[in-house]
């Protein structure tokens, strides 16, 4: 090997930095699509439990969650297909995260059918809780903040909506705010 070809330590590390710091660019820049299609996916979900609990003034309409990943995911999936999102630590994590947070959504809803819990202030801190931790994993502003909003603005809300049909519109409410999320990263390209 040549001695002049021959990469110090410091360039190394500026080499590895340099590639994960591309690689974290190409996450959020692949994420927007994500956060539109789940935006969309959650908006309509919510309006068709609002609309049907609304007019029948049954909630058993909330069974209608249960279809949101029967939708969401197969999408998900597509998208990823035809993806250049880099597949490393920071991908696999967000998808942990979120693997994570929809683990407690359909928990939480499971024990909220026998303990009774504000389930919509649950899962709307949760929902916020995970994006804003997708954002620090991403070290993105805007994710975070959206993340904030979602959780801190959505726990608010959900404390001052009586409980009913209202409350689900909070998730509406969200599903704008993860559709900014998705624009504002489209934006910054």
């Amino acid at each position: 090997m040549d001695p002049e070809n021959k990469l110090t330590p410091q360039r190394s590390l500026e080499l590895i930095n340099e590639t994960l710091e591309g690689n974290r660019r190409a996450i959020i820049a692949g994420s927007a699509k994500f956060f539109f299609l789940w935006g969309g996916v959650l908006a309509l979900f919510s309006l068709a439990v609002w609309f049907c609990w609304n007019r029948s003034g049954n909630p058993v309409w909330n069974l209608l969650w249960l279809g949101m990943p029967l939708a969401g995911y197969p999408a998900a999936a597509a998208l990823a297909r035809g993806s250049r999102i880099p597949q490393n630590y920071v991908s696999l994590l967000l998808g942990k995260i979120w693997g994570a947070f929809a683990f407690f959504a359909f928990a939480l809803s499971g024990l909220a059918s026998v303990f009774p819990m504000d389930l919509t202030l649950l899962i709307i801190v949760l929902l916020g809780l995970a994006e804003t931790i997708s954002g620090v994993a991403l070290k993105s502003w805007p994710i975070i903040i959206a993340g904030a909003v979602v959780g801190l603005g959505g726990a608010c809300a959900a404390s001052v909506l009586a409980a009913g049909p209202a409350q689900v519109l909070l998730f509406t409410g969200a599903a704008v705010v993860l559709a900014l999320t998705g624009l504002a990263i489209k934006l910054q390209k």
